[in-house]
């Protein structure tokens, strides 16, 4: 993957002089190679991560006539057919899968090329005949991509924040933006937590053109079945075998690469499934990188299936041990580099996960992100299913889902008061269980505001808001609960936690380019016609027909086992007196404070009652804590 820029300086008071600096604060993103181009008033600059096509990969690229000038971000699976394609009336100068765009482009326009891009991509293009400069994101919004509009009309694009901060844009926070993410956890999907600096939403392209404002167009959206009627002549061993056609050619696809490629491996069916196809594809030993937790033996620490999982395979296993102390010493760096916010010390893990794996010698790793997406597989998803039962059997399986899930409850599947989702249930007819969670987290983080700041932020309905923007077309209540959920997830936690906080942020901190089969939209789009009891079994089985299509690459554990999302051991659980002061420390400083939103006796209270609280209290808390944590380094970090 690379970091890209782009510039439309109309009025001539953006000061290009400082794209180098801008360049070179995304310098993990691409340390390979670095370019730029330039004309009149429009430039883009490139930093390249060296994967494929080798030296001839230099850029921006320019078509031979010097209309076309591309810059891009990702990977573009397939590229090969598409070159062979367009060979006839393109001659081809380089071996890079990212040059194709300038024929796609000449050929087809933005709204046709789409349909053949598959991969993880962002980039941006300009067309000097027409005077069009365009900025794409992948349909799931895999790869970054951010942009910033002046008063006068200049536009600056680049894949992190950061970067347009370099050119003399002032960093302050984003209230709304902030203020939805205490309340919901998610900012907007077009937003970023930087005033003024949005995000291209996910599946679309912004364009600009001369005298006319910046404006986006969807080219893709996530769609599922009105209702959930099982196609006729279609059998669950048909389903089995396409699912794991598709996936294998999926995660084949992802292996081509110049460079070697390892994978992320926990305990879990997803990972575990791409690690045994990975296995399966190639001659070698697959690298697999694990995530340990040596001071903590819990329901946390996958280390054991993780390596029963590499001796079936045949692979090599490499253990990433991190301690408490870790999360909070890297914490700092992680929120800089990912520029989000985190519930939980996930987020210093994954970036010293990558950290490990570059230092490895590795620039490419696949993972299992986007599995519980495409075939329901979080708790939640149960949650809301259940919700569609009578009455008499729903008590029993919502009792068992909570017995099992202690790790999550509060975070994923609601506990406890919330705030009003009052809108989204008049909406949908049922509040989704994850929105209802990250509501009961806002629920206690208005707990710990100023009265002023509660005053301000209870002025706004954040649940109908999200609702509105997410549903303009009321598209949701017509498909199955289980369904929408997802629809709603993958617009708030896949796209901007999962994808750029966890994943992107977190990978590229340490030039690691990370691939996910699960997200190949043709896999996607394929997954989202499953009859829902072929994605959840009987109300219990997650994944059921993933399950049954990678029962031959995966152990018997992990094929039995149910689906635990990723966490870090509570730093409020597992703890020492250090910790507890540090975190005391940092939310009662005068810095975090300043911020105006936070009453401090109320956040040393909370805090030093930690020690005295039970287990599943000081599971609850630590969301809260984790976030507030973030803001303070985020605020530190960028000096909002």
């Amino acid at each position: 993957m690379c970091g890209i820029i782009g510039i439309v300086n109309t009025s001539g008071r953006i000061s290009v002089d400082r794209t180098a600096n801008a360049l070179d604060i995304m310098a993990s993103r691409g340390p390979d190679d670095c370019g730029v181009w330039r004309d009149g008033d429009i430039l883009l600059g490139h930093r390249r991560l060296s994967v494929t096509g080798g030296d001839s990969g230099h850029q921006p690229m320019v078509s031979p006539d010097g209309r076309i000038a591309v810059s891009c971000n990702g990977e573009f699976y397939g590229y090969e057919g598409i070159r062979e394609m367009l060979s006839a009336d393109y001659g081809f100068s380089t071996d890079s899968d990212s040059e194709i765009l300038i024929p796609l482009y000449l050929k087809y326009g933005i709204p046709g090329m789409m349909r053949w891009l598959r991969g993880e991509f962002a980039f941006t293009l300009y067309d000097k005949g027409t005077h069009t400069f365009y900025a794409v994101r992948d349909r799931f919004g895999i790869k970054p991509l951010c942009w910033w509009k002046s008063g006068t009309g200049d536009v600056i694009v680049a894949s992190k924040a950061k970067a347009i901060l370099e050119y003399g844009v002032a960093a302050r926070w984003d209230i709304r933006a902030l203020s939805q993410a205490l309340t919901l956890h998610y900012q907007p999907a077009n937003r970023t937590f930087f005033e003024g600096i949005r995000q291209v939403t996910p599946g679309c392209v912004l364009i600009c053109q001369p005298d006319r404002q910046p404006r986006e167009y969807r080219y893709w959206e996530l769609e599922y079945p009105d209702t959930d009627v099982r196609e006729g002549g279609i059998s669950e061993t048909e389903w089995v075998a396409r699912t794991k056609e598709m996936l294998v050619e999926a995660v084949e696809n992802r292996l081509r690469s110049d460079v070697p490629v390892c994978c992320h491996l926990s305990g879990g069916l997803d990972s575990s499934a791409v690690a045994g196809i990975m296995a399966a594809a190639v001659a070698k030993p697959v690298e697999c990188f694990t995530i340990e937790f040596p001071e903590i033996a819990s329901i946390y620490n996958e280390a054991d299936i993780a390596k029963e999982t590499v001796r079936y395979i045949g692979g090599v296993y490499h253990p990433v041990r991190v301690t408490q102390s870790d999360i909070m010493d890297n914490l700092s760096d992680a929120v800089y580099h990912s520029e989000g916010l985190a519930v939980n010390g996930h987020l210093s893990c994954k970036y010293l996960l990558n950290k490990h794996i570059r230092k490895a010698g590795f620039k490419v790793a696949l993972t299992g992100e986007g599995a519980d997406e495409c075939f329901a597989g979080y708790p939640h998803l149960r949650k809301d299913l259940y919700e569609t039962f009578p009455a008499s059997g729903r008590r029993r399986l919502i009792e068992r889902l909570y017995r099992t899930n202690l790790a999550i409850t509060g975070t994923e599947i609601a506990c406890g008061k919330s705030l009003d989702c009052s809108a989204i249930s008049r909406r949908l007819g049922f509040v989704p269980s994850f929105i209802q969670a990250k509501a009961g987290i806002g629920f206690r983080i208005y707990g710990l505001l100023t009265e002023q700041a509660r005053e301000n932020l209870l002025t706004f309905d954040f649940p109908d808001e999200l609702i509105r923007d997410l549903d303009k077309d009321n598209r949701l209540p017509a498909i199955h609960p289980v369904n929408a959920s997802i629809f709603l997830w993958c617009k708030t936690a896949l796209c901007n936690y999962i994808l750029a906080t966890l994943g992107d942020g977190c990978e590229m901190s340490s030039s690691v380019e990370g691939r996910l089969p699960f997200l190949d939209h043709r896999l996607f789009e394929f997954a989202a016609s499953l009859p829902i009891d072929y994605k959840i079994k009987n109300g219990i089985t997650e994944k059921y027909i993933l399950r049954q299509a990678v029962r031959p690459y995966v152990t018997d554990v992990v094929y039995r086992r149910q689906k635990h999302p990723f966490q870090a051991p509570p730093l409020t659980c597992f703890f020492t007196s250090a910790i507890i002061n540090r975190i005391h420390d940092e939310l009662t400083s005068n810095g975090f404070l300043s911020l105006g939103l936070f009453d401090g006796e109320r956040l040393s209270r909370l805090v030093r009652m930690i020690p005295h609280m039970d287990r599943v209290e000081q599971t609850a808390i630590e969301p809260i804590l984790m976030l507030l944590l973030t803001v303070n380094e985020m605020s530190k970090r960028f000096r909002l």
